[in-house]
């Protein structure tokens, strides 16, 4: 397979050894990824990396099947398989939004069996804030995964306690890329929006053409390939016959969630949200959790409330996106005026002494003069704490939350716009998960 790869470089211009190693930031953090691949070969098990990132690495411009986390899982599922690993990569990428508010929902969007997370918000994301946030997001995740990120962000550094723990580590592609174009490899000059012809959104300047979007893929490809091949060839055979058991602790304890992180680095990474789980319901795709039309209280339904974009230009591309070109992402809002009524929703297994948040656009951060928000029957308007914004050209986004008056158990959330011609656009209603 990695023969496979490099002839389509030309093996004149590259060799094997050419593609990234990855840079780690310890030195056991890589042999902590291979030990994880391992881990996986000896149960049998599945190995799932989830990308979060922008347009680009949703595919936009292309296909979808183009987009490079699809490229990576069909360049090397297969040479899995035959390790005897189910191997998945799960692009959840979203055009126009940065890692932030969905970081705060990783179980229900990336999925509770992600081995590795992958940052990839290049072009729409450079806030050490957002940044350590998903890595500690990602980090509380069921089976504790390690994690990547697209490019060497300044402030990786200084997150020491997910150096070795988290394997965390940069697979940046643009110097083996730049390289090949110097060098004028057909796998990567004269590249174009789609392999074959096609008229998908997105077809603008910062957006990467289907080769850029190969090389991305197999340039992952390769490194992974590399980390398997160490995985059976040398540390395998370093085993004890009590470790091939999968069992084991050594590898029962790789999967196990981490039961308590060091305090974050950056003063602005609250531990109210920063060290605490969440679950989430979301109108934003693409999700594994539910949907966040799918908690809101039967009995008086959306009840004027309505899924939709923000303009119809939007609609239009989504549109055309998904029936055209395989898109999975979309931004929508449940969005309420004064012509709406009240609109419940019902969530399930609040922790003690939990807390309850809601994210959207909002016109306004005054919620006392146009709307009411009640937390079991109590107004809440005067009880939220705001945690982040986030602001590119394709969302606005603001997160408030509460612990007023929030009971262990079922909770309902309610909210009524009373007056005004303020709206507000619903996305994520998040809370602190009880003991199962």
């Amino acid at each position: 397979k990695e023969k496979e790869i490099v002839n389509i470089y030309g093996s004149d211009k590259i060799n094997a050894g050419d593609f990234g190693h990855g840079e780690f930031y310890s030195d056991a953090a890589r042999e902590r990824l291979v030990e994880r691949v391992l881990r996986a070969v000896i149960a049998k098990d599945s190995f799932v990396i989830s990308v979060g990132g922008m347009s680009d690495v949703a595919g936009h411009g292309n296909l979808f099947e183009e987009s490079y986390p699809v490229v990576f899982e069909s360049a090397v599922k297969d040479v899995f398989a035959a390790a005897g690993i189910s191997f998945t990569v799960r692009n959840m990428a979203m055009g126009g939004v940065p890692s932030y508010p969905n970081s705060m929902c990783m179980e229900d969007n990336f999925g509770a069996d992600t081995d590795v997370v992958v940052w990839d918000f290049r072009m729409v994301e450079r806030d050490e804030i957002k940044g350590e946030l998903y890595v500690r997001q990602a980090m509380m995740l069921p089976k504790a995964p390690l994690i990547c990120f697209k490019r060497k962000m300044s402030y990786l550094s200084r997150l020491h306690y997910a150096h070795k723990d988290a394997a965390l580590h940069v697979l940046d592609e643009m110097s083996t890329y730049n390289s090949l174009q110097k060098h004028q490899s057909l796998g990567v000059t004269s590249d174009k929006f789609c392999q074959s012809q096609c008229n998908c959104p997105g077809q603008v300047r910062w957006h990467a053409g289907w080769k850029m979007q190969r090389f991305r893929g197999m340039h992952m490809a390769m490194f992974y390939l590399s980390i398997l091949k160490e995985a059976v060839t040398k540390l395998y055979p370093t085993l004890s016959v009590a470790e091939q058991d999968p069992q084991h602790s050594r590898w029962t304890s790789l999967v196990q969630r981490r039961k308590e992180l060091h305090a974050p680095i950056s003063k602005h990474c609250k531990p109210a949200f920063a060290s605490v789980i969440f679950r989430c319901a979301l109108t934003w795709q693409p999700q594994l959790g539910p949907a966040l039309i799918d908690i809101v209280d039967p009995q008086l339904g959306v009840n004027g409330w309505r899924l939709q974009h923000a303009s119809k230009r939007a609609a239009d591309l989504t549109k055309r996106g998904h029936s055209d070109c395989g898109y999975k992402d979309e931004k929508k809002g449940l969005v309420g005026d004064q012509s709406s009524h009240w609109i419940f929703f019902n969530l399930k297994n609040v922790a003690d002494e939990g807390t309850v948040a809601f994210c959207g656009d909002f016109a306004s951060r005054d919620f006392a003069d146009y709307a009411l928000i009640v937390l079991n029957q109590e107004e809440i308007m005067d009880k939220l704490d705001v945690w982040l914004e986030s602001k590119t050209l394709g969302i606005s986004s603001a997160c408030f939350a509460t612990t007023h008056n929030v009971i262990k158990g079922d909770n309902v959330l309610g909210f009524r716009i009373t007056s005004g011609s303020n709206a507000m656009s619903l996305t994520h209603v998040l809370w602190t998960p009880g003991v199962q």
